[in-house]
């Protein structure tokens, strides 16, 4: 007679050793995972962060090239206006000093050159969430003074335009500018100043003490606007060094 054994149902309870090894591999996996996930994001972080010191540094390189011309046209300009105000503003009825006046305030300040900084990366920071990845020391401390001195410019530079709209609206109302093109072609054909044309709109005394009080006011304002480029472009290639030689960028 053939005897079948039932098999054993019963599973064997595990040991607590067992329960406490399988928890430890879980346990350890998940927090591998987590340390892996944030070394990940902290690369990433890192890779961005230098991304976008490299785009400031291109940003500030091209303010750089830019500051160079722009404050060797001010300095151009203070020259004509220091020119302008050498003549005999008593005698601007005689048309040769007239002329001067005009030709100087034409040639040397019919336009303004102003900082037009280029703030493309700092836009993208502040789109990113502000300095917030900047995490090397000291670094966004020192982005928040770049942006500083970037907004004492443009704090300067109100003055400057102020003064410029006062002393052109004075030019307008003195001396006719319809003429311009003519003046430049006779100066142009002749290599000198003209002296032969007449350009006044008023014979004025007060109108004309008052071009000249203008553009003594506006050539101040300009030449503390370009002293102020002239340390702002020093302050800016010192700071080219401190973030290549921080991120170790050649």
């Amino acid at each position: 007679m053939e005897v079948h054994h039932h098999p054993d149902l019963h599973h064997r309870r595990k040991k607590w050793k067992e329960y406490f090894l399988e928890f430890l591999m879980i346990f350890l996996a998940v927090t591998l995972g987590f340390f892996a996930e944030t070394v990940r994001e902290k690369v990433s972080e890192k890779h961005r962060e230098n991304d976008y010191i490299v785009g400031l540094i291109n940003n500030i390189k091209n303010d750089t090239s830019n500051l160079k011309g722009l404050i060797d046209r001010n300095d151009l300009e203070l020259k004509g206006i220091d020119s302008l105000l050498k003549v005999s503003k008593n005698s601007y009825l005689n048309i040769p000093v007239q002329d001067s006046i005009f030709y100087y305030g034409l040639q040397y300040t019919f336009n303004l050159h102003l900082f037009d900084f280029n703030d493309l990366t700092l836009v993208q920071l502040r789109n990113a969430g502000g300095y917030s990845l900047i995490r090397t020391d000291k670094v966004a401390d020192s982005i928040a003074l770049y942006e500083s001195k970037n907004n004492d410019i443009k704090v300067q530079e109100r003055f400057v335009i102020d003064y410029y709209t006062q002393t052109m609206t004075s030019f307008r109302q003195m001396l006719d500018i319809t003429l311009t093109g003519r003046f430049f072609k006779d100066y142009e054909a002749k290599k000198m100043i003209p002296s032969d044309i007449y350009v006044l709109i008023s014979k004025d005394e007060e109108r004309m003490s008052l071009l000249f009080n203008n553009y003594w006011i506006y050539r101040g304002s300009l030449s503390g606007y370009n002293g102020k480029l002239k340390k702002h472009l020093e302050y800016l290639n010192g700071f080219i060094s401190f973030l290549k030689r921080t991120y170790d960028i050649e």
